[in-house]
């Protein structure tokens, strides 16, 4: 198990005994990474960002704010499912903790109900612990859409190389 499994709280008996559920070959797996901070884009908007790394999933593209929203609250619906189980909470969804937390958003960031969702969704993403989910490694091209972001303020990742940030990703996911 990687060093970021001890600091993401798993526990030493769940790595020993592999006492818990672990999802491999995740299909939202980009989304939990940009969420994480390892995809950074020149520009910074979240919707498009979100909208790119969700047409690479689904045939279509979502443009709007209510539909990045909507996928979104899919991704965390399938990790709150009972055969994932990732999340250690009682009740996932419980409408009134969920719609305080998406009230406390709109406030604090001045935004519409549909970003507050989505920052929401973004801030359970980033909380994922790697022994509850294996993710696998991003990819860094000429072609890609991102570039690495700053996860762990490395010195000046827009002056990297792709053959360099590949590296970094490779030895952080395989430890």
């Amino acid at each position: 198990m990687s060093v970021s499994a001890i600091s993401q709280g798993c526990t030493e008996r769940q790595r020993k005994n592999g006492d818990y559920n672990m999802i491999e070959n995740f299909i939202y797996n980009d989304i939990v990474l940009y969420c994480k901070g390892w995809y950074q884009s020149k520009d910074d908007d979240i919707i498009k960002d979100l909208g790119y790394l969700f047409s690479r999933i689904y045939a279509w593209t979502p443009k709007t704010e209510h539909e990045v929203a909507r996928m979104m609250l899919r991704v965390l619906d399938k990790l709150y499912a009972d055969e994932n189980k990732v999340f250690d909470d009682e009740s996932p969804f419980c409408f009134v903790s969920f719609f305080d937390e998406v009230e406390r958003n709109m406030r604090l960031y001045n935004v519409s109900f549909d970003m507050a969702v989505i920052i929401y969704v973004k801030s359970r993403l980033f909380e994922l612990r790697s022994c509850k989910i294996k993710l696998n490694p991003p990819h860094y091209g000429k072609k890609e859409h991102f570039r690495l972001g700053n996860p762990w303020g490395f010195k000046n990742p827009i002056s990297m190389t792709y053959k360099e940030m590949n590296r970094i990703a490779e030895r952080a996911f395989s430890k």
